[in-house]
Formats: C-alpha cells, structure tokens, sequence
C-alpha cells in the first residue's frame, strides 16, 4: 500500500500533540453523568427513563461504521437492509456532483431526513438531501434509523423516516485514527486520519471537543475491471458522420460505385444510410451491418449484432476520486446548575471529480453543425457523394465525437458550514426542561466543467475556406481519427465555471417534561415551535446562459426561498399496567401545525402504541400523517432544455399523433376527426394536414420549477413485537427477536410530466381530453412550428403527480452468549441478522392511472436516478468472536435475485439478475488500553457484479460491489 505525504503529516503531527494533553480521565470517552436519568430515542420529542420506542429503529454502531472500511458512511450504512442504495462513490454522473446520499426504502434521497444529534443538518443540495460527505465522522457514536413518516415530530421530509447521527458526546483526552485501504488489485487507495481533543475545563463546568479530520480516494476507472472494459456503448464516433438529409439525398449509383471500390457489392449500402470517415479518406456505413470500417480503434470498438458501437466506458470512473477536509467543535457551560449554554460548529471542504466521454457535436436534439461542401479537408470520396446529389453545393449536417478536445470532466469544490447557539435548562421543582437554539448553514458548490469546446469556434473552425489554418495552426480536418495542435485545442476549448449557494437558518424552542401522574404511570409532554428558511441561488457560467457550448442546454439563473413556521407537540400517556397480559400500555400521540410562505398550512400527526404484554414480549405500531412540501428548487428553479426520444408512430399513445402513419389518424379509429382538428388547431399547416409526418427521432422539452406545487402526503402504518425470551438455558439466555411490518403510502408526488405523456393526454390517449381541446392543460404544454407543424418545445413541468407505495417485513435477531457459561470454551460469541422483505414497491406515474409493482425488480430509476434495485429480500449477518483483547467478525451480506424493471406491464422477456452473496472479514486488537488495531477484507470472494440486461457492462452501480476484493487497516491511539 501506498501511504500518502498528507496522512503521514497529519499523523505525525498528531502523535506529537499527545503528550501536551492533559487527559480529565483515563478512557477517550469519559463516564457516562450520572445525573442523566432520562434519554430521548430517535422519533419522539419526549425523554423518560428506560425509553423504549413505538416505532421500529435500527441501530449502526461506530463498530459496524469502521468495519465497512470507507472513508465515507453511506458505504457502511447502505449495507443495511432498509436502504436502497442511491448515490455513492461510484455515481459518475455530474447532477450529483460527488455526492453521497440515502435513501431509505427507495423512496428517494429527498424523503429520507438526515439529522444530527436530532437536528437538521445543512442541506448540499436544493432539494434538501444531505450529503454524507459533510458528515463529522470521527465522532460519530452511533446512527438511528427509523422507519415510516415522522413529520409530525421533525417536519418536512420525514416520508420514508430519519436517519440520526448520534455524536460523542463529554469527550476527555485524545484520540488519532488512521486508516489505509486499496483493492486486491492495487489501486483505488484509500486514506483517512483524524484527531479529536477533548475535556472539561472551569471546574468541570464546561466540556469543549474538537474534531479534525482528512480523507482522500483514489480513483478507479472503468478500463481497470473486466466487467467494465466493455461498456457504456454509443453510435456516436469520433470519426465523425453525416446523416443525408431526405430531401437532399445522394444518388445510389454514387453510392454503388464508392463502395464498389472497395469490394462490395452494389446495393450493400444504400444511400440513405449514415455515412463515416476512415482515418484514409474511405467511407464507411453505420448501417446494421456495418461496411468498411477499416480504422484499428482497438478497445473502442465493440460489434453486437453486425452493429459497430463505440466503447464509451473506458474513462469512467468506478470509484470517484475525492479529498476531504472537516473541522468539527462542540462546547458546553453550565452558566447556572439549571442554565447550560452551548455552541456548536462544523466545516466540510471537499473536492470530488466526474468523468466522462468526449461530447458530440450535432447529435440529435442539439443545434446542428454545417461543413460547406467545399471544405478543404473533404475526402475524394464524400467528395463524390456530395456531388452526386440534387443540390450538390448544399452544406452537410456533421456528427462527431470530439475525441480531440478530451473527456468532460467536472471538477466540484463544496464549502459547507453550520454553526448553533443554545440554552437549555430545567425548570426548578418540576420535572420539565426547555431548549432554545438557533442554527446557521450554508453550503457554497463550485463546479468548474471543461471539455465543452465553443459551438461557435467550432463553426468558425469547419466554415473556414482554408480548413481553419488561418484561425489555429494546422487548422481542423474533422474526418477520421483526428489530432489536433495545442493552438486549435486552446481554440475549441472553453471553461465553464458554474456556482450555486444554499443556505438554511433554523430556531426552535422546545419544553418537556412530566405533566401529572396518572394510575398507569407519569403523562409526559413537549411542546415547541420552529421557524425555518431555506433560501438558494443558482448562477450559470454566460456560456451556458447564451449557449455557445456545443452539445450543451441553456441554463439560466435561478433562486428562490422558502419560509415555515411550525408549532408542535407530544404527549406520552400510560394506559394500563399491571393487569394480565397488560404489563405496560402507552399511547404516544403527536401533532404538528407547519405554515409555509408557498403552500399554506398543512397538519402532521401520529397516533402509536407501545404494548408490554410480558416481561419479554412487547408489541407496538401506529400510524402516521408525514408531508414533504416542495423545495426550493422544485418551486423556483429555471427551465431548462433536454430531450426526449420520440417513438415511431403506431398504437394509441406513441408517437405524434398528428402524424398521419399513426392510430390516431386511422380511418377505423374514432377519434381521427377530433385528432385532425386539434392538430390543425395547434398549428399543423391546412396544407400539411392530410399528408403530415413528424420524422424527427427526439422532442425538445422543458422542465423548470412550479411556483404552484402542493405538498406530498403519506400515509405510514407499522406493526410489530420484540420479544427477548428469558431462557434458563445459558446458550439462549441473552436472544432476541424484533419483527415489524410497515406500509408506506405517498400520494401527489412531485415529479415531471414527459414529453410523450403530455402528447399521448393532449389527444385522450388514456381519456385526459375527452373534449379534445386546445385549452386542455396537457395541450397548453406543447408548441408547433408554424412552417411545418412540427413540436418545437414541450413543456414538462413539475406537478404533483400520482403517487407510491411500499410494504414489507423488518426482521432483527440477536445472539449472544458467553462461551464459559455454557461450557464451550473461553470467549464471546455473537450473532446479528438483519433481514428486510420487500412485499409491494407499487409506482403510479398519474393520479388516476394505474399502478405497476416494482418489487423484486432492477433497473426502474423513476423515483431515484441512482436508486434502481428492489429486491424482495436484502439481509446483513454478523457472526462475531471475541476472546481478550481481540474480536473477529464475517459479514454476510445477500441481496436477492431481481428481474428486470422493463418488463414489468409488458411481455418483455428481458434477463433480470441472480442473487448476490458478498463476505467480509474484519478484526479489531485491543493492543493495550490506549491502542488498537484494526483490519478488514472487504468482498473477500470477490465477487463480480451481475449484468441488468444486455448491454455490456450494464449494472447497478449503487447496489453491487464494483471493485472487487478491497483491504484496510486502522489503528486508534488515545490517552
């Protein structure tokens, strides 16, 4: 392995600082305050003693955190069953930006509230999602996660759960952590160090930590695992191609004669066809099969079906690289015995990249790039086509991959900060305390792009009566395999700097405590109320904003912000208890009244119970109400261009309707009278009307905020026992079992409307327009050019669409027993399951519309770009030994066989993937009270990922391990 400069400074520089430490107690952690007689769990605003929860949480301890081996938590946490893995280090793709996200239950990275220590953290995205990266790891101590809505106790965005980092907290001493990793295979190192200093100070009145901490990744790349080496395929190459326009075609006895010349058989190739460049002036077909493509492009080619693809896959990246700086401090001062002040700060500097393939010029959907028939770089050959058509001196429509400028990389830089101020206290004489804070954060994203050349440049460069000689030196000959001079290259290239800022300012004040006693036992309380404001402001490099990048959208600037004001409140009551089967019984009920400055009032409640039938068995479940109001972004942001494939005209609902080779316009069909006339009303010329085709392959779209979306709602039900048998027998005396059913219904999602859909609703495909009218709010989506008849741009909106559902089965169990007890040797064993079956993932695109089943499927990204894996059944078990100061583990991690998303609602037969069996092996030595070393083997059978569908290289990336084998060691230092 290989040991960066950085690390070893930092460590170094840590080791020295021990010495001038005075520890306030001998462990890094100090003794628990023996004052504390109360706790507050995850879920519920309300501490008291021995808390249990009414809703189902699941635990990852620091340990399990560690024994992942990454340098970031997502890797570790999306492990456990509950979360469909969304983006993660391996997410090479540029929306992102590095990220790291969750998302729990595959509902999406924006319905899964992340807190820290019960508070909401800076978002890093606008649409709320915290990034893990910016997580303070050093001094996490544990993570909670909880499932179903919890908006009525947290707020917006509690729709799948909460996830709560549970910081350390009354640190004393020092601690320096450092850790290595790399890949059986010698790269994709790893590094991390961090040092936390901590004690008490004034007396013991105050307690300061502080938290440094760096890491960084290396990266892996595509070309460097076999699976990969073939993958991301394209029709695009970087030998460029025409595609003759209709209108203008060449005639077949040229294109007979060309291809003659090279030995083919006249009629082979025909003249429609598109047509490529060879590095020696020859042609090629891009046909099915390809003719004459004689260039030796090595890995770049790859040939399916007698069809030549272009491997794309090569430079992307498996494992983003990234370097991370974090600061995090913490104080507390007991002002009075019943006032404490605190403060709270913490700072995450990262730099993450992406990467990939070259950009194309004049693809379909972008503006289109024209080459003169006269240019001085044009072969004999295509020379001879151009010649040969009705208007030969026409310039030709150009499509490369400009291999010659270099990959699209994205460098992003995040700033992220959030500090907090607060008192809090007890009330002298009542069993009540207070809480009031103020937390300010703002996330500062700086993307810096290259790889995009000027659409202009690149114009002037294929325009130029001398090649270009005159504006670079050797000017540009785009046919073929082409290398470019560092003067045409500085030419081309342009730098796009683009910077988003977004910031979150929250207060609260919050009371709890015992209320009355009650015959059942103590009727505890919290009340509170919050004011939040969200705000951002997104600036685009003028590039963008003027679209002088070729293959680029417009982007304009955006900002907007979004204010809440919030009272709630809890009440924990005692039912019953001491009567048979009744050994406890509370009711835990919640209420939330939230005002947004962009929807209005919304109400969250719950209602849960918590049921102690017996010492060992317990029941709960409950129901509750959660909201996710729409985010900055969804409201305010720009719109922005894309595109849309556009199917051939058939059936009802594919296609242009107008175009009169589809259904809509069948003499048999009913509905063609009232077709033609909603055609001829948005705009297809009278003259066009009976003999109009629509022979575009794509639609231009638009999609921005929607100042006028309303919120989601869900709807959570949860039921489920724990039972903790307390059997004589030593072997079983320490077991337990917790089973937890939930169901999780979420209703007007926001989302976009497609290009197609609009289409197929404009003209009643499913019954949206009856009437069919112009004034049907499908219709006022879409323009038409009014020369040709053509769509221009549709529009495609955020609206609060149709809506989600899912169900399943938590299932935990533990094991452990003390080897001597039972006779059978010396030390600890231990065993823990986690197993979670997905019995309904349930997407309804359209209010009204149907709904099609997902679970035990790959491949649908609907929800989450990043997020596409559904297996009915995920599991973690851990299998652990210890004796002394050493402890062994081997993790078992399965995710279940899935078939392929596309075929769900069809006939299609498309392959889906067998189950996935991953092992990993750690080990921790407690070398002495103040040192320990630790080790692990991530994937130790190094196990490939599986293929979704067909395409080469094709697979889950957040889901499967794509790197193989990986090792790390650690060690831990404290005094």
């Amino acid at each position: 392995m290989i040991v960066g400069n950085r690390t070893i400074a930092i460590l170094l520089g840590a080791a020295l600082a021990v010495p001038a430490v005075t520890a306030s107690a001998a462990g890094a952690d100090g003794p628990p305050d023996s004052s504390i007689e109360t706790v507050v769990v995850t879920g519920s605003l309300i501490a008291r003693p021995d808390y249990v929860s009414e809703s189902p949480i699941v635990t990852a301890s620091r340990s399990q955190i560690e024994a992942s081996g990454a340098v970031t938590v997502e890797s570790a946490l999306n492990r456990l069953p509950q979360f469909t893995a969304s983006a993660t280090a391996s997410s090479n793709t540029q929306p992102r930006g590095g990220q790291a996200n969750l998302d729990l239950r595959g509902l999406g990275q924006q319905r899964t509230l992340v807190l820290l220590d019960g508070r909401r953290m800076e978002p890093s995205n606008t649409d709320g999602s915290i990034d893990l990266n910016t997580i303070p790891d050093s001094l996490i101590d544990n993570v909670e996660v909880i499932t179903g809505g919890a908006s009525a106790v947290y707020g917006s965005d509690a729709i799948a759960g909460v996830v709560n980092f549970k910081m350390r907290h009354d640190f004393s001493g020092i601690e320096i952590r450092g850790q290595l990793g790399e890949t059986g295979q010698g790269d994709g190192t790893t590094e991390s160090a961090s040092v936390t200093l901590g004690g008490n100070f004034a007396g013991d009145r105050g307690n300061a930590v502080v938290a440094l901490t760096y890491a960084n990744r290396s990266p892996v790349f595509g070309r460097d695992r076999p699976f990969f080496a073939v993958s991301v395929l394209s029709t695009n190459f970087a030998e460029g191609a025409i595609k003759p326009v209709a209108t203008n075609l060449p005639s077949q006895s040229a294109v007979n004669s060309i291809f003659q010349s090279y030995g083919i058989a006249p009629g082979t190739v025909p003249r429609t066809a598109t047509f490529g460049f060879n590095s020696d002036g020859t042609l090629f077909s891009q046909g099915s099969p390809a003719v004459h493509l004689t260039d030796n492009l090595g890995n770049l080619l790859y040939v399916s079906n007698n069809t030549y693809f272009y491997n794309t896959g090569l430079d992307y990246y498996l494992q983003l690289p990234l370097t991370r700086y974090s600061a995090f401090g913490r104080a507390e001062y007991d002002v009075t015995p019943d006032i404490k002040a605190y403060a709270q700060v913490y700072y995450t500097t990262y730099t993450a990249r992406t990467q990939i393939v070259p950009v194309v010029a004049g693809g379909s959907g972008v503006p289109a790039v024209l080459v003169p028939y006269n240019n001085p770089f044009v072969p004999a050959n295509l020379a001879a086509l151009l010649a040969s058509r009705p208007s030969p001196t026409a310039a030709f429509s150009f499509t490369k991959r400009l291999s010659e400028v270099g990959n699209r990389v994205q460098n992003n830089n995040w700033n992220v900060y959030q500090f907090m101020l607060g008192l809090s206290g007890g009330i002298p004489g009542r069993d009540w305390t207070w809480d009031i804070s103020a937390t300010r954060g703002q996330t500062l994203y700086d993307e810096t792009d290259t790889g995009f050349p000027s659409l202009s440049a690149l114009q002037q460069l294929l325009s130029a009566p001398d090649g270009g000689l005159s504006l670079c030196p050797g000017g540009y000959n785009p046919f073929g395999l082409t290398t470019l001079s560092t003067g045409c290259q500085t030419f081309l290239q342009r730098t796009v700097k683009n910077q988003t800022v977004i910031s979150q300012t929250d207060a609260k004040a919050s009371l709890q405590g015992k209320m009355l006693d009650l015959p059942a036992g103590e009727l505890r309380f919290a009340l509170g109320a919050e004011y939040r404001e969200n705000t951002y402001d997104y600036s685009p490099d003028s590039l963008l904003v003027h679209l002088d990048l070729v293959n680029a959208k417009q982007t304009l600037p955006s900002r907007g912000k979004t204010t809440v004001k919030e009272v709630y409140g809890e009440l924990l009551v005692p039912v019953l208890r001491d009567l048979p089967l009744v050994d406890e019984m509370n009711l835990d009920l919640a209420f939330r009244y939230s005002d947004y400055n962009s929807i209005g009032g919304v109400n969250t409640y719950k209602a849960s119970i918590d049921w102690k039938a017996v010492d060992w068995l317990r029941f709960r479940g409950g129901y509750q109400r959660a909201i996710r109001a729409p985010n900055v972004g969804e409201l305010y942001s720009a719109a922005t261009p894309t595109s849309e494939l556009l199917t051939q005209p058939g059936s009802i609902g594919t296609g242009d309707p107008c175009d009169v080779r589809g259904a809509y316009r069948a003499t048999g069909y009913a509905g063609a009278p009232s077709v033609r006339a909603l055609c001829l009303a948005q705009g297809v010329p009278a003259a066009l009307i009976d003999t109009y085709r629509n022979i575009n392959t794509g639609i231009s779209t638009a999609s921005g905020g929607n100042p006028l979306l309303n919120a989601e709602f869900a709807d959570t039900f949860s039921l489920g026992f724990v039972a903790r048998p307390d059997f004589a027998n030593p072997i079983f005396s320490d077991l337990s079992l917790s089973v937890d059913y939930y169901d999780i219904s979420l209703k007007g999602a926001i989302g976009n409307i497609s290009g197609t859909s609009a289409l197929a609703k404009c003209f009643n495909a499913d019954g949206s327009n009856p009437a069919y009218s112009p004034a049907n709010f499908y219709c006022s989506l879409i323009s038409r050019e009014s020369a040709t008849g053509l769509t221009s741009v549709i529009q495609t909106p955020l609206v609060n669409l149709g809506g989600y559902r899912t169900s399943g089965v938590d299932i935990e169990a533990d094991w452990r027993v003390a080897l001597p007890d039972a006779g059978l040797g010396d030390g600890t064993l231990s065993l823990n399951v986690l197993a979670s079956y997905l019995r309904r993932f349930t997407i309804r695109n359209l209010a009204g519309g149907s709904s099609l089943d997902y679970a035990g499927t790959i491949g649908n990204t609907q929800i989450d770009l990043y997020a596409d894996a559904h297996p009915d059944w995920k599991t973690l078990t851990t299998l652990s030994y210890g004796n002394g100061p050493v402890t062994a583990s081997v993790r078992w991690r399965f995710v279940d066989s899935m078939t392929n998303a596309s075929n769900v609602g069809t006939t299609g037969t498309v392959r889906g993937v067998s189950a996935r069996n991953y092992f990993d092996l750690d080990a921790v030595w407690n070398v002495s009270p103040d040192i320990d070393l630790g080790a692990g083997i991530v994937n130790l059978l190094d196990v490939a990922p599986p293929l979704v569908g067909v395409t080469p290289g094709a697979t889950s990336q957040s889901t499967y391990d794509l790197l193989g084998r990986q090792f790390f060691v650690r060690i831990t230092a404290r005094q």
